[in-house]
């Protein structure tokens, strides 16, 4: 059995820095000098097999709320990038405790372990700017094509020369059971895949090929296509 999807984003906020630690401990709270992530699991709905975690950023009065809302958006990306789907909430302050507190429902679709989720790869994949939720891997290959040159009158080739230049792209799906799955263009269209530190966008896509194939983790489709042109924006 792997790592709770708890422990895993207990993981995730501390490699960002965060004082991450669990909601209920089953001891004292220590007092807070710093933004904290307070973690706990907030519902678990097996019919759509996802589970919501709330996570509370808490910060001290004498932050200030402002700061504290800045430290719930950095959560709020980290988790984002990891594939959750996230809502953050307004900021709030507790009189008694003299500390604000944002919460953060980051949702993901698994069960339990965090094995059986679907984490994030560290990119978005968009298809005419609708976001591909459940790609899990994308390959973009260039193929550079070469052809024979000839001379004005010769019949055998003097060299080779450049031809067109083509892209061939490969974007794999892990789709749960039960759950839609995206729309095929009907045309040409745009893919773009967004990371971290840049964002490449291919140009006149089509499809060549569409492999389905059902697992017991959902149904994993892998659609392989070329594309034009490339540019990283």
């Amino acid at each position: 059995m792997g790592i709770s999807i708890l422990e895993q984003v207990l993981r995730i906020l501390r490699q960002e820095d965060f004082a991450a630690s669990v909601a209920f401990p089953g001891q004292k709270f220590p007092q807070i000098t710093g933004p904290v992530a307070a973690v706990h699991i907030e519902k678990v709905d097996r019919s759509s097999l996802t589970v919501t975690l709330e996570v509370n950023i808490l910060c001290p009065a004498a932050m200030g709320g402002t700061a504290c809302e800045l430290e719930a958006l950095r959560a709020t990306e980290v988790l984002r990038w990891d594939g959750a789907v996230c809502v953050q909430n307004g900021c709030t302050y507790d009189g008694v405790s003299q500390v604000y507190s944002v919460s953060i429902l980051a949702t993901y679709t698994c069960i339990t372990d965090a094995d059986s989720c679907t984490m994030g790869p560290g990119f978005y994949v968009y298809i005419d700017e609708v976001r591909q939720y459940y790609a899990v891997a994308f390959t973009g290959e260039e193929q550079q094509g070469y052809e024979a040159a000839y001379a004005m009158g010769s019949a055998a080739p003097v060299g080779i020369q450049e031809g067109k230049r083509l892209w061939h792209i490969t974007l794999e799906e892990l789709i749960p059971s039960g759950s839609p799955e995206s729309r095929e263009p009907e045309a040409a269209f745009e893919l773009k895949v967004a990371t971290k530190t840049k964002t490449e966008v291919y140009y006149h896509c089509r499809w060549t090929s569409i492999r389905r194939e059902f697992t017991r983790d959902g149904l994993r489709r892998i659609r392989r296509g070329i594309a034009m042109d490339r540019q990283e924006v």
